[in-house]
């Protein structure tokens, strides 16, 4: 009998410590942080087919799918309340707390819900080499427009070196900042100045340039870049202009237009909301 009881009694602990350690080594997220001023992003391995906030009438707290997979969350009241998350990506359901903090560290801001399908989890996956010298060249053309013409005066717009600490933004260690706009012949050039706070080098990878509407805030409309002249790779404590081309686009007083940086390094994510009030009144339709 004493025999028999120890058995069980160490099958138990073994159970046991064989349960807690599957918890552990889930590292499921359970609470996502929103702070004033900042922008909250949550990546998904898969497509996000259900994103609730509270009972889905949630007032307090804006937010948007980009790529299917990514989402920006932002308060937009005082002092957000404290409510419930749901987000279904692929065969993934994440139930968690949405949660306000008057201040949060930029790095409790960043979450990772699941790996990419056929990828490793975040800070596992194969790093991409930098760029070599040739790749560093740009612009990347993706229309046909007179590339000769649009390089000289998006290198004439870039050289005017104006830089809004208004409207920046930074995280890990790399701050982004409006610069100035302009339209010219039927198309919009952006000039946005970038620094890198870090002693390491910084690859600039995807950019993309979407606009947010006032008639319909629910949807941002992508904004395709036609061209571009961006030195992709940044060294440390280094900083430059980069020049983003797109198409005309009408805009509105009280819309915004939301840049998002790649590192080509490690995925991660710089986000600068722009409102379209920081631009030249020619640019601004009624």
């Amino acid at each position: 009998m004493e025999k028999n009881y120890q058995m069980k009694h160490a099958l138990t602990v073994f159970c046991c410590l064989l349960f807690w350690n599957s918890v552990l080594g889930q590292k499921q997220t359970d609470s996502i942080i929103t702070t004033k001023g900042a922008v909250t992003l949550i990546t998904c391995g898969a497509a996000i087919s259900t994103f609730q906030i509270g009972d889905g009438k949630n007032s307090d707290y804006d937010y948007r799918i980009v790529d299917g997979t990514i989402v920006f969350i932002r308060p937009i009241v005082a002092n957000p309340r404290t409510t419930n998350l749901v987000i279904r990506e692929g065969e993934n359901i994440h139930y968690m707390i949405l949660a306000f903090r008057d201040k949060a560290d930029l790095s409790r801001l960043k979450y990772t819900l699941s790996p990419a399908k056929g990828g490793a989890a975040k800070g596992t996956e194969q790093q991409p080499q930098p760029a070599t010298p040739e790749e560093e060249e740009e612009p990347a053309v993706t229309s046909n427009i007179d590339t000769v013409t649009v390089s000289r005066i998006a290198s004439d717009f870039m050289r005017q070196k104006r830089v809004s600490h208004q409207y920046e933004t930074t995280a890990d260690g790399i701050t982004l900042s409006f610069s100035q706009v302009m339209t010219l012949d039927s198309l919009v050039y952006f000039c946005f100045h970038i620094k890198n706070r870090t002693n390491d080098p910084y690859i600039i990878g995807k950019t993309t340039l979407m606009h947010k509407t006032v008639k319909d805030s629910a949807v941002l409309d992508p904004m395709p870049i036609l061209y571009r002249k961006v030195n992709t790779t940044l060294a440390g404590r280094g900083e430059q202009q980069l020049v983003y081309v797109t198409g005309a686009t009408s805009f509105k007083r009280n819309d915004e237009v939301i840049m998002v940086i790649y590192n080509g390094l490690n995925k991660d994510q710089v986000v600068l909301y722009t409102p379209v009030g920081a631009f030249p009144k020619y640019m601004i339709s009624k």
